[in-house]
Protein backbone atom coordinates (compact mmCIF):
# COMPACT_ATOMS: atom_id res chain seq x y z
CA UNK A 1 0.00 0.00 0.00
CA UNK A 2 1.20 3.57 -0.94
CA UNK A 3 1.46 6.09 2.05
CA UNK A 4 0.10 9.40 1.08
CA UNK A 5 2.23 12.33 1.09
CA UNK A 6 2.49 14.71 4.03
CA UNK A 7 0.72 17.58 3.14
CA UNK A 8 2.90 19.66 4.36
CA UNK A 9 5.95 18.86 2.36
CA UNK A 10 4.52 21.90 -0.12
CA UNK A 11 5.53 24.58 2.26
CA UNK A 12 8.86 23.15 2.33
CA UNK A 13 11.63 25.14 0.03
CA UNK A 14 15.29 24.93 -0.33
CA UNK A 15 15.60 28.36 2.14
CA UNK A 16 19.34 28.67 0.89
CA UNK A 17 18.22 28.62 -2.18
CA UNK A 18 15.67 30.87 -1.73
CA UNK A 19 18.15 33.12 0.33
CA UNK A 20 20.45 33.05 -2.64
CA UNK A 21 17.98 33.98 -5.48
CA UNK A 22 16.78 37.07 -3.52
CA UNK A 23 19.88 38.26 -2.47
CA UNK A 24 21.25 37.89 -6.18
CA UNK A 25 18.48 39.81 -7.22
CA UNK A 26 18.76 42.69 -4.61
CA UNK A 27 22.66 42.81 -4.74
CA UNK A 28 23.35 42.85 -8.31
CA UNK A 29 24.91 46.32 -9.69
CA UNK A 30 25.09 47.30 -5.84
CA UNK A 31 27.42 45.10 -4.06
CA UNK A 32 30.92 43.74 -4.90
CA UNK A 33 32.22 40.63 -3.27
CA UNK A 34 35.74 40.06 -2.93
CA UNK A 35 36.35 36.14 -1.79
CA UNK A 36 39.95 36.15 -1.56
CA UNK A 37 39.47 39.10 1.24
CA UNK A 38 36.06 38.30 2.12
CA UNK A 39 35.24 42.05 1.56
CA UNK A 40 32.52 43.53 0.62
CA UNK A 41 32.04 46.72 -1.74
CA UNK A 42 29.51 49.05 -2.11
CA UNK A 43 28.39 49.86 -5.75
CA UNK A 44 28.47 53.52 -6.14
CA UNK A 45 26.62 55.10 -9.60
CA UNK A 46 27.99 58.36 -10.47
CA UNK A 47 25.23 61.14 -9.85
CA UNK A 48 23.22 58.44 -7.39
CA UNK A 49 22.87 58.27 -3.74
CA UNK A 50 22.04 55.60 -1.43
CA UNK A 51 20.74 56.44 2.08
CA UNK A 52 22.61 55.30 4.99
CA UNK A 53 19.51 52.87 5.61
CA UNK A 54 20.13 51.15 2.30
CA UNK A 55 23.84 51.17 2.62
CA UNK A 56 23.56 49.29 5.83
CA UNK A 57 21.19 47.04 4.66
CA UNK A 58 23.40 46.67 1.26
CA UNK A 59 26.44 45.76 3.63
CA UNK A 60 24.19 43.50 5.66
CA UNK A 61 22.82 41.13 3.42
CA UNK A 62 26.56 41.39 1.19
CA UNK A 63 27.69 40.12 3.77
CA UNK A 64 25.13 37.51 3.95
CA UNK A 65 25.57 36.63 0.20
CA UNK A 66 29.39 36.36 1.05
CA UNK A 67 28.76 33.84 4.03
CA UNK A 68 26.56 31.82 1.40
CA UNK A 69 29.75 31.74 -0.89
CA UNK A 70 32.68 30.84 1.19
CA UNK A 71 31.74 28.64 4.62
CA UNK A 72 34.60 30.31 6.76
CA UNK A 73 32.80 33.59 7.08
CA UNK A 74 30.19 34.71 9.12
CA UNK A 75 27.22 36.53 7.78
CA UNK A 76 27.58 39.09 10.94
CA UNK A 77 29.11 42.32 10.81
CA UNK A 78 30.60 44.79 13.34
CA UNK A 79 29.31 48.21 13.98
CA UNK A 80 33.47 49.64 13.45
CA UNK A 81 33.59 47.17 10.65
CA UNK A 82 29.87 48.53 9.01
CA UNK A 83 31.40 52.09 9.38
CA UNK A 84 34.36 51.24 6.71
CA UNK A 85 31.82 49.70 4.36
CA UNK A 86 29.92 52.40 4.05
CA UNK A 87 31.36 55.45 5.01
CA UNK A 88 28.74 56.37 7.57
CA UNK A 89 29.98 57.79 10.70
CA UNK A 90 29.81 55.87 13.53
CA UNK A 91 27.46 58.01 15.49
CA UNK A 92 24.78 57.28 12.95
CA UNK A 93 25.46 53.87 12.10
CA UNK A 94 25.04 52.34 15.95
CA UNK A 95 21.30 54.46 16.34
CA UNK A 96 20.53 53.19 13.05
CA UNK A 97 21.71 49.49 13.82
CA UNK A 98 18.95 49.47 16.92
CA UNK A 99 16.43 50.71 14.82
CA UNK A 100 16.69 48.26 12.25
CA UNK A 101 17.07 45.70 15.20
CA UNK A 102 13.47 47.12 17.00
CA UNK A 103 12.13 46.92 13.15
CA UNK A 104 13.20 43.21 12.93
CA UNK A 105 15.18 43.87 10.02
CA UNK A 106 18.13 42.76 11.64
CA UNK A 107 19.62 40.92 15.05
CA UNK A 108 22.56 41.33 17.11
CA UNK A 109 24.68 38.48 17.15
CA UNK A 110 28.17 37.89 18.84
CA UNK A 111 30.04 38.96 15.77
CA UNK A 112 28.21 42.01 15.42
CA UNK A 113 24.69 42.40 13.08
CA UNK A 114 23.03 40.21 10.12
CA UNK A 115 20.20 39.87 8.44
CA UNK A 116 18.27 36.90 9.93
CA UNK A 117 17.26 34.22 6.91
CA UNK A 118 13.89 35.01 7.49
CA UNK A 119 14.21 38.75 6.68
CA UNK A 120 15.62 38.68 3.68
CA UNK A 121 12.73 39.54 1.72
CA UNK A 122 11.85 42.54 4.44
CA UNK A 123 15.52 44.00 4.08
CA UNK A 124 15.31 43.89 0.36
CA UNK A 125 11.84 45.63 0.26
CA UNK A 126 13.08 47.86 2.70
CA UNK A 127 16.33 48.60 0.11
CA UNK A 128 14.24 48.49 -2.64
CA UNK A 129 11.68 51.60 -1.39
CA UNK A 130 14.11 53.37 0.45
CA UNK A 131 14.32 56.87 -0.84
CA UNK A 132 18.40 57.98 -0.82
CA UNK A 133 17.30 60.55 1.84
CA UNK A 134 15.83 58.20 3.73
CA UNK A 135 18.10 57.56 7.31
Amino acid sequence: MTEKPDPLQILVADAQQVNRDALAAVLKDRVMLDLQLGSVHLVRKPGATIGTRQAILLALLGRKALSLLKASEVDAISPKDLVEITGVKGNTVRPLLIKLSEEGLIVRRAEGYAVHNAAIHLAAGAINHSGADNR
